[in-house]
């Protein structure tokens, strides 16, 4: 399935620390289903970079537009991407006793 890096500019309203926790539920759900593989906030909070699997770019922006942040989204890109690679998770080691 094709990815998309979604780049979103935040606005800073003070409202936006009331919809987090829904937001941060909605993220969660989106990692169990499989639709979102990465996210990151920059570190003043006015930005948000995912990487989405959709099977095309309407999907991606789709997605992007059931976020409970939208109403404070101040532009949206959708770039596609050739490949996402991340760093796999270790499985803990197995000792037999």
């Amino acid at each position: 399935m094709p990815a998309y890096l979604l780049e979103i500019e935040l606005s800073t309203d003070n409202e936006i620390m009331e919809v987090i926790p829904e937001h941060r539920k909605h993220i969660n759900d989106l990692f169990g289903k499989g639709s979102l593989l990465s996210y990151s906030v920059s570190a003043n909070r006015d930005h948000i970079w995912c990487v989405v699997n959709a099977d095309e770019e309407r999907e991606a922006m789709d997605i992007a537009a059931g976020f409970p942040l939208r109403r404070f989204f101040m532009d949206v890109i959708c770039h596609p991407l050739l490949f996402h690679n991340i760093m796999p998770a270790e499985l803990p080691q197995i000792f037999l006793n």
